[in-house]
This record gives structure tokens, C-alpha cells and sequence, in this order.
């Protein structure tokens, strides 16, 4: 199968659940012996979109990466929109456009995409939330299949949206509940549809996890440090129970603007490498996702691998989906219920490892990448009448 991912950022130094699922979906279909090509631009940090890998075409891993510059970005009605967007929750009919239009934008991608999209089997474009995937997608629709990455969020009710997923030849989601998401509550008719999963790295049910000193204590959160990930909440609820005489440690790995309070309920890391993460999850208490909004959630399945439970943010529908099949963790809604499981999870430490191993075996049964492109070749041949 030949196939293309479209993604505006690509690299092992780039953070973000979509550029990740992209990079492991290139990598398994590479091992596959696909032919595999990553159209992406120049641009490392999605905050400046500045220029920083060279242009041109690299081989990596067995696969192709073409890289194109960012060619214009108005910065400042990008911010006006964004913050107006923040604040009312919508914007207009034409500044929906507006929004699009003043983004991060690659000529020179969308037209690569328009002359070489036919010469392959699929293109695969990501995440939905990015204006460029919009343009790239659009420039060979018929050849497009949208892996969205839908949140519950602004950018999902906009029209341009809408247009997106419904004129590309195809969809696939990370998960039954942003599928839902999608057709349910927003009404969305796309000409294909289905559910591959989300991607992660296995390793062996204990090789590469580390020998623990001591028992499991602190609370983890890993991701980007940004408002839309809720972490005001969770740094407010560990603050105010620490406060109010409780026992717990929140460690942060990741950045982003948000950084926690200089507080002792907080030991802020940074980014570190795999093995530091693993070796942070591996001796977490549980880890904590708080966001509201999320399509698959890599950092919770990262939890499971290393037979640890995780908290989740009762409002989210797919991260609670997730706790629900795997029995892997719980779930809060108020500082009450976030309080009460962790003295559940101080309290019944063997009950708390017998739930990490049920979510590594949910994500070693469901997520594997061998997993996941498997389903993917099936969709793509059930859409095309190959399966009769």
C-alpha cells in the first residue's frame, strides 16, 4: 500500500497526541514495507510556527519525510480570533473563515499535495483543529482521509469543520466516543466512517520497567502545560488538599505556559526522556488526566503500560470511556470525588495494582500499532468493496 500522512509538525522532539499518532502510524507502516511518505512542514513549536527544520526531503526509518516552509501567518488576527473564541465559545460565519485564513499556512505543501495526492493508495490528514490540514485536505479531497482527533470543543461546531470532514473520501476516529462525537451530537454525515483506535509503543508486561524502592506515591500528570488540558483544576484541587492537611505530591512532565504553582505539593520536571517518563509512571500512585477534551489520550495508555491506574475528569467522555471497558482507574467530577480517590488509591494499594494491569492488558489487547494498522487496511478495503 502506498500512502501519505499529512501533519504540520513531525519529529521525535515534537509534543503533541496527534503528531505522535502520526509518527508511529508512518513507522509501523514503514516496518510493513509500505511505501510511506510524511508531508509536514518546517516548523517545530505550534506557539511560533517559525521555520526551524531545513526544507526538503529526508529518509527516516524506512520512510520518506517531505518538509515545506511556513509561508505566511498573521499573527495578530490569529490572536484577536483565538481569544474571542475563548471568551464566547463561537465566533461568526466569515471570522470562522478568518480563523482559518490566519493561521500557520504552507503554499508549497498544498500544492505538493494537489500534483502527488493520486499517486497514492490514501492520504492520510491530522489533526482537524490545525487551519493548514484544512487546506491540505481540501487540495485533494477525493484522495483524503481525515484522522481527526475531535474534541468537544469551539473548532468542532464551526462550518469550515463541518465541510472538512464531510467532503473528504473518508474519517476514522481514535475511539466509539469521538465517533459519537461526531455523528450524534453534531449532526455530522461523513462518506466514510470508522473506528481504527489510537497507536502506542507495547513493551512486555515487566521487561523495561524499573524496580521500585519504594512503594507507588505520587500523583502524575504528563502532557502539555496549557489551559485547555484543565490543569488549572487539577493544580487547584492538589493545592487545596495538601492545604487542608492532605498527603500527596503532584509530579508535572511537559511544557507549555501553564507550569505549576512554586508550591510544595509541586515537583515540576519538565521534558524528560522515555525512560524518565516510564520510570515516573512506573512509580506514580496514579496518574492524572484532568482534560476535558481529548479524542484518545496517549498519556493515560502510557499509565496502563507501566500496570499503574489512572484518574480521570468524569466529564470526558472518551478518557471515562476508556476507564469504564479497561476497569483500569476511576473518575472525579468534583474536588470531593478527586479528594476521596486518592485516600482510595493510598488505601488500597493492591486493588490500585490489580486496576493498572487491567489497563495494560486494555491497551496491549486494543492499541497496539500492529493493532491499530491492521484495522486501518481493513477500513480502507471495506470502503473500496474489496471485502465483498
Amino acid at each position: 500500500m502506498r500512502v501519505a500522512i499529512v501533519v504540520p509538525r513531525y519529529g521525535p522532539d515534537v509534543l503533541g497526541g496527534a503528531e505522535t499518532q502520526a509518527r508511529g502510524f508512518a513507522e509501523e507502516a514503514a516496518r510493513r514495507e509500505w511505501a510511506v511518505e510524511v508531508w509536514t512542514t518546517c516548523a517545530r513549536s505550534h506557539y511560533t510556527w517559525e521555520n526551524i527544520y531545513p526544507e526538503g526531503s529526508e529518509e527516516d526509518q524506512g520512510l520518506t519525510i517531505r518538509r515545506f516552509p511556513v509561508t505566511r501567518r498573521d499573527v495578530g488576527r490569529q490572536a484577536e480570533l483565538g481569544i474571542r473564541l475563548a471568551h464566547q465559545g463561537h465566533l461568526p460565519l466569515d471570522d470562522q473563515y478568518a480563523w482559518l485564513e490566519s493561521n500557520a499556512h504552507s503554499a508549497p505543501l498544498y500544492e505538493y499535495v494537489s500534483r502527488h495526492a493520486a499517486e497514492f493508495d490514501v492520504v492520510i490528514a491530522l489533526p482537524y483543529a490545525t487551519p493548514l490540514v484544512h487546506y491540505a485536505a481540501w487540495a485533494a479531497p477525493e484522495c483524503v482521509v481525515v484522522w481527526p482527533c475531535l474534541h468537544d470543543e469551539p473548532y468542532a461546531y464551526m462550518e469550515p469543520t463541518r465541510l472538512l470532514l464531510e467532503s473528504a473520501w473518508g474519517v476514522m476516529f481514535l475511539s466509539p466516543e469521538e465517533r459519537d462525537l461526531a455523528v450524534r451530537r453534531l449532526g455530522l454525515l461523513p462518506r466514510h466512517l470508522g473506528v481504527v483506535g489510537g497507536g502506542v509503543v507495547l513493551t512486555s508486561p515487566k521487561v523495561g520497567l524499573p524496580r521500585l524502592e519504594k512503594p507507588p506515591g505520587d500523583l502524575l500528570y504528563v502532557g502539555r502545560l496549557e489551559g485547555g488540558k484543565n490543569l488549572s483544576l487539577l493544580y487547584g484541587y492538589v493545592q487545596r488538599y495538601t492545604d487542608g492537611g492532605g498527603n500527596v505530591r503532584l509530579v508535572v512532565l511537559g511544557q507549555g505556559p501553564l507550569e505549576p504553582p512554586h508550591h510544595p505539593a509541586f515537583e515540576y520536571r519538565g521534558f524528560v526522556s522515555e525512560a524518565e517518563k516510564m520510570l515516573a509512571c512506573a512509580s506514580a500512585l496514579a496518574l492524572c488526566q484532568p482534560s476535558l477534551n481529548e479524542s484518545f489520550s496517549l498519556t493515560v495508555m502510557e499509565s496502563w503500560l507501566a500496570a499503574r491506574p489512572v484518574l480521570v475528569h468524569g466529564d470526558c467522555a472518551v478518557t471515562r470511556g476508556h476507564v469504564r471497558r479497561s476497569k483500569g482507574g476511576l473518575w472525579f467530577r468534583t474536588y470531593d470525588e478527586f479528594a476521596g480517590a486518592i485516600e482510595w488509591f493510598q488505601a488500597n494499594s493492591a486493588l490500585a495494582a490489580r486496576m493498572g494491569e487491567n489497563g495494560r492488558r486494555y491497551v496491549s489487547v486494543n492499541y497496539s500499532w500492529d493493532t491499530v494498522v491492521t484495522r486501518f487496511e481493513r477500513l480502507i478495503r471495506y470502503w473500496r468493496g474489496e471485502n465483498g
